[in-house]
């Protein structure tokens, strides 16, 4: 290829403009990437973030009652303080049993103290469903829980019930 020939082919395409631009530019159309305002419709890739509809409101004090609850109960069986079969009345089975499982997987003599639960906080994702984290303590260190926890599910006596359980 000689150099006539390749000073007339563009490899490269000039770059898109991502910011609008201003009345005193001379030169320049308005069109809907330039102009400040955009039309009803919207892109994708157009800056804002998407509408989404907030989560209807849970009613925070009961939630928040069943999670200090309930997380008392799992740190409670998790120290050996408490049976097992106690978590039934406000978990999931997988949940009961992974609790289970961190009850016998470490021994006692290993333990540093006895747990106890500082903060509990709520978050609703959706109606009828919150995310519960909080922290709590264990021979002066603080760990994490984190637990999700949905209303009506398989139809516990408490209304509410914890369907995924972290704990750090």
């Amino acid at each position: 290829m000689d150099s006539a020939q390749y000073a007339a082919h563009r490899f490269l395409s000039p770059a898109p403009r991502f910011e609008p631009s201003t009345a005193e530019e001379p030169g320049r159309r308005n069109g809907p990437l330039s102009s400040p305002v955009s039309s009803a419709r919207r892109s994708p890739h157009d800056g804002r973030p998407p509408h989404r509809p907030r989560p209807a409101a849970v009613d925070a004090s009961d939630a928040h009652r069943f999670a200090e609850h309930a997380l008392r109960l799992v740190l409670e069986v998790v120290d050996r303080r408490r049976p097992p079969a106690q978590l039934r009345a406000v978990a999931v089975p997988a949940v009961v049993d992974v609790v289970h499982y961190l009850a016998r997987s470490a021994p006692p003599a290993g333990r540093p103290g006895p747990a106890t639960r500082v903060r509990v906080h709520v978050r609703p994702v959706r109606p009828g469903a919150a995310e519960v984290f909080g922290t709590y303590n264990r021979s002066g260190r603080v760990f994490a829980v984190a637990a999700r926890i949905e209303r009506g599910h398989d139809a516990h006596p408490a209304d509410w019930t914890v369907t995924a359980l972290q704990i750090a």
